[in-house]
């Protein structure tokens, strides 16, 4: 063997050993990064040692990983590494089907550009505005079961060459890693912000029921008060209370704000506290009916309004004075004679719809043995998995059945209401309260 074969077969020798170097390299790397998977789920933190990776591998200058916001169909830059990162971390988006990154994210395809002066994809917005000078990209999408989060990007090899399309080929196969991490960690930071939100609506949810009387104390033993409220989701807009105006006499209400959840049991929050400072205002029901009127329409939004029933009993002698806001009227039990009545005579709309609403006052004189049933809507909107609701006729035959005290009358209507659902969820807030004169 003369010596030019001997420096040809020591240069081959040398290709492959660069190549076997090249590939332990990436190998390596690959390990690297399923350590780092298993290690943290914080995203920011996993991006950035995974950015990391990729730059010592592809021997690149910079690198970037941009996350997609699909309401906004832009892609936002959340991790980049380099001479410029911060500054595009603090504020670089584009748009789908702008720059390299975006057509990448457009077509779901990988590309290698080994001069950006020859392709008019490339968008300089960010060089002119940092001064970076940007030669050669590799990019590829991020896509996890067939979702696109972001596009991920090398820039520039360090040794000035371009990227070629066995560059390519490698950093497509880390990418694929990336995606599955990326998407790891927005399922783990979702499961976080779900747990933490189940956490504040639990907790929510204590405040509200501390804002509804548990248990009922009248100077007249002789009526019986009981009450529930069962909301459809942690927290709701059902309301009730009672509060003592002065001895002798009691202020009752029950309510239903419209809508569910969240909004609604602030707006339930606020009646409440506002109704027990108008109620101590006036020993008439129409008064405090309308200045919640007022309030409630001066207030609303997002047109939220209140269904509310306000009466005043006057338990020494069973007289009641009441005005109805919309509200299912109340059901009286006449148990001599066995009779039912609804009492109307108090029709008015629902409170926060017109300001000036005019609200008319209703009387009954309660006889000894008389039952009140107050319920919200929620009892009559519960549905069986054939879509058939809980009529009317069922309560009454409740209200008519065998029960002893108010409060055996409620449960006994709860657990019918639960029975007629069955698994279906329940649609809408239940509240029900019971009141008699023994």
């Amino acid at each position: 063997m003369d010596q030019q074969e001997m420096q040809r077969t020591i240069d081959v020798l040398k290709h492959e050993i660069h190549n076997l170097n090249t590939q332990a390299t990436f190998f390596s790397s690959l390990i690297d990064m399923s350590v780092i998977l298993a290690s943290t789920f914080d995203i920011n933190e996993l991006i950035r040692r995974v950015l990391e990776i990729s730059q010592g591998v592809m021997l690149s200058e910079a690198s970037s990983l941009m996350l997609l916001n699909k309401e906004k169909g832009v892609l936002k830059c959340r991790v980049a590494l380099g001479e410029v990162g911060s500054l595009l971390e603090q504020s670089f988006t584009l748009k789908l089907g702008q720059g390299i990154a975006g057509w990448v994210a457009e077509h779901r395809e990988s590309v290698v550009v080994p001069d950006v002066t020859k392709d008019d994809r490339f968008y300089d917005g960010t060089d002119k505005s940092t001064g970076f000078v940007t030669r050669s990209i590799l990019a590829c999408p991020l896509i996890s079961r067939d979702n696109l989060l972001g596009v991920a990007e090398v820039v520039n090899r360090q040794d000035g060459k371009p990227f070629t399309e066995k560059d390519l080929k490698m950093f497509e196969t880390f990418c694929r890693g990336v995606a599955v991490a990326v998407q790891n960690a927005q399922m783990h930071t979702q499961l976080l912000n779900n747990q933490r939100i189940q956490q504040q609506l639990e907790m929510a949810s204590t405040i509200q029921q501390g804002f509804l009387p548990r248990s009922f104390s009248l100077d007249n033993e002789q009526f019986e008060i009981s009450a529930i409220n069962l909301p459809a989701s942690m927290v709701g807009g059902d309301f009730y209370d009672c509060i003592e105006l002065r001895p002798g006499m009691y202020g009752i209400t029950i309510g239903d704000v419209s809508g569910k959840g969240v909004p609604a049991a602030i707006y339930m929050a606020r009646l409440i506290s506002d109704f027990r400072f108008e109620a101590h205002q006036a020993e008439d029901p129409q008064p405090t009916m309308t200045i919640l009127n007022q309030m409630l329409s001066e207030r609303s939004q997002q047109g939220m309004f209140v269904t509310m029933i306000y009466l005043i009993l006057d338990v020494h002698h069973g007289e009641l004075r009441y005005v109805n806001g919309g509200h299912i009227p109340p059901i009286l039990y006449q148990r001599k004679g066995d009779r039912l009545t609804k009492l109307d005579g108090s029709e008015g709309i629902p409170l926060g719809i017109k300001r000036d609403a005019v609200f008319s006052e209703a009387e009954h004189s309660l006889r000894r043995g008389d039952t009140l049933l107050l319920f919200s809507d929620g009892m009559l909107d519960a549905k069986n998995s054939k879509g058939e609701k809980f009529k009317l006729e069922n309560i009454e035959k409740y209200v008519r059945g065998n029960w002893q005290t108010p409060h055996d009358l409620v449960t006994q209507l709860v657990e019918a209401v639960t029975n007629h659902a069955g698994d279906e969820s329940q649609f809408d807030d239940i509240t029900i309260m019971a009141i008699r004169w023994r």
